[in-house]
């Protein structure tokens, strides 16, 4: 395992983003560390100096007001789903997904904001958000700030603090192919109605989760070809739709 030289516990949201935008040291937010702590213990992060727990700072509460749903940052996907509003959002599209993300002793740890921040290319409560049209709140040394899910690129020494979608009656579909039902998906398609068209999104056809309309680049590994997953996302897509419109 990767040897921490400092450990932070900061009480406030202000001494967390101080401690994350220090330049003499790397320090990485710690929540439920469902990917940290493995990247860790298997060193495929060496620059990482120490850790700032964010488990004092509340983050982790979900609530509903004015019609948009806020997930905290440290909310874990157990939260998610058994939380009233977010688990039955768009035909339970967020439970769904999370669901999918993992067995239950990871949903325990795993995080919305680490969801974010990692940005899996196989995760399915990423590309729902993305189909949910969701926005990602930050907290810098500058102050705070709003950006689409889909436009994000995590910058240094930002601490995500929350992920907020509008609440909406729309219904969600939600399809995928596997090499087992438990296992992560090789791709799969989560869709939205809204009035003009539905909104869609994709995991598995390039380096993170993408929108129906960007480019694709699925990659080539012992999951299946290139070739294989774009005709896979048509198939998926197919079946999502089918979904919402039964």
């Amino acid at each position: 395992m990767a040897i921490l030289q400092e450990y932070h516990a900061p009480s406030t949201l202000a001494e967390a983003v101080a401690l994350l935008g220090r330049r003499e040291a790397r320090l990485v937010p710690l929540a439920g560390g469902a990917q940290l702590v493995g990247q860790l213990e298997t060193r495929q992060r060496p620059e990482v100096d120490g850790v700032v727990d964010l488990r004092s700072l509340a983050l982790d509460e979900i609530w509903l007001q004015d019609n948009l749903l806020h997930l905290g940052a440290t909310a874990t996907l157990s939260q998610v789903i058994a939380h009233e509003a977010a688990g039955t959002l768009a035909d339970s599209l967020l439970s769904r997904t999370a669901r999918a993300e993992g067995p239950l002793n990871w949903r325990n740890a795993a995080t919305v904001g680490g969801i974010i921040a990692t940005a899996a290319d196989d995760s399915e409560f990423y590309a729902a958000l993305l189909a949910l049209d969701g926005t990602v709140l930050t907290q810098t040394a500058d102050g705070a700030s709003a950006t689409p899910l889909r436009d994000f690129v995590r910058q240094p020494g930002a601490l995500i603090t929350a992920v907020t979608v509008s609440w909406t009656t729309a219904r969600g579909g939600h399809a995928r192919v596997a090499r087992t039902p438990s296992d992560r998906p090789i791709v799969a398609a989560v869709v939205v109605s809204t009035p003009n068209q539905p909104r869609i999104a994709f995991c598995g056809v390039g380096d993170r989760p993408v929108l129906h309309g960007d480019m694709l680049a699925p990659p080539d590994d012992f999951k299946g070809s290139a070739d294989y997953r774009r005709a896979m996302a048509e198939i998926v897509l197919a079946r999502a739709l089918a979904e919402i419109a039964g």
